[in-house]
């Protein structure tokens, strides 16, 4: 026992006073404190687009309701009169408007008609063909079963305007610019709805890698007391035993420093995300060097290990998130991160 508690300290110690433990800590201490104290920032939410609704029919209302209430880029909300929209337009409070004319559905399937859908929009408009898209992809669906069913049902067939086969003749009856007349007025700059927020600050996925290099670092230590000699006294289970205590003493005060940033930056988090990333990275890193003192060289594992870690952890902070967006990564390079532990945290 007293062997042990003995050990235990020697450890203890050994990872107190690595220099990468304290560069490590300091690097996610200052980002606990940018996270505090950067401002907040005025930040881009949507681009506003004004709809007004001159139609009294139930599917253009319904329609437009949709609109209204899509999430996207942009923000379509609805103008009492052509007074207004074009007022909002001219002061920029609108960035694109759209005018739905008395009667649209009723002649909706009638190509370059004075019931076209009117799009205004201003030299300062940004991107007025891509809500036009969403405009037209509102439509779209509706006006190609109406004509679809118009073309049948003067040949005497009844056919049903909900039948998911018609989709397959869409394409040949429609296109956006048979729904749209457009409009070119003066405005001024359009101002876009904002949201305050503070720039994102890779905290977390900092943490999840600043865990795992604590592990790794572990498994250094203890292939390098492997390689001493050190647990030559013990029995099998005992070298198991504090082998994984080897690697938890470097893991665990990670951890803790990483909760406490947590705490203190406000970061959301969830405890039991962080204990059980924890005791997984222990387990993968003592794995790592188990295996390693079985293979049959003669150099000391520990300089192979050591030699091989570098290129390992940087290849962890690339795959780690922190520097970018693991969701835009194709099929491969997803299966190629499952391999790097901070890409689950």
């Amino acid at each position: 026992m007293k062997l042990f508690l003995n050990r235990l300290s020697v450890l203890a110690k050994r990872s107190l006073i690595n220099p990468a433990m304290y560069v490590m800590s300091g690097a996610i201490i200052i980002l606990a404190l940018l996270v505090i104290f950067v401002p907040e920032k005025d930040t881009s939410v949507y681009i506003p687009v004004a709809i007004l609704n001159e139609d009294d029919s139930e599917d253009t209302e319904d329609i437009v309701d949709e609109l209204c209430d899509f999430n996207s880029i942009f923000h379509f909300y609805e103008v009492r009169s052509e007074r207004e929209l074009y007022k909002d337009l001219a002061s920029g409070k609108a960035n694109t408007a759209y005018i739905f004319p008395k009667g649209f559905t009723d002649h909706l399937t009638e190509k370059g008609t004075k019931y076209d859908i009117k799009q205004v929009y201003t030299p300062a408009s940004s991107f007025p063909f891509l809500s036009r898209e969403e405009v037209f992809c509102r439509f779209y669906s509706y006006s190609c079963r109406r004509v679809i069913c118009n073309t049948f049902a003067d040949s005497g067939y009844e056919v049903d305007a909900h039948d998911p086969e018609l989709e397959k003749l869409f394409s040949k009856y429609i296109d956006d610019q048979s729904l749209f007349a457009l409009e070119n007025i003066e405005g001024e700059v359009y101002n876009a709805i904002t949201r305050s927020e503070k720039i994102p600050i890779p905290l977390y996925k900092f943490a999840g890698f600043f865990i795992f290099t604590a592990a790794l670092l572990g498994a250094l230590a203890f292939l390098n007391d492997q390689d001493n000699r050190i647990y030559q006294r013990f029995r099998l289970f005992e070298r198991i035993y504090l082998g994984l205590i080897q690697v938890a003493v470097f893991t665990f005060p990670a951890a803790f420093v990483s909760v406490i940033c947590f705490l203190v930056s406000g970061t959301e988090f969830s405890p039991l995300h962080v204990t059980v990333y924890t005791l997984f990275v222990t387990f993968i890193a003592f794995a790592a060097g188990t295996v390693m003192t079985l293979i049959p060289v003669r150099t000391a594992r520990s300089r192979i290990f050591s030699a091989v870690l570098p290129v390992y952890l940087i290849l962890s902070f690339l795959f780690s998130g922190i520097l970018m967006d693991l969701t835009n990564f194709g099929t491969a390079l997803k299966t190629l991160a499952s391999f790097f532990p901070p890409s689950m945290f």
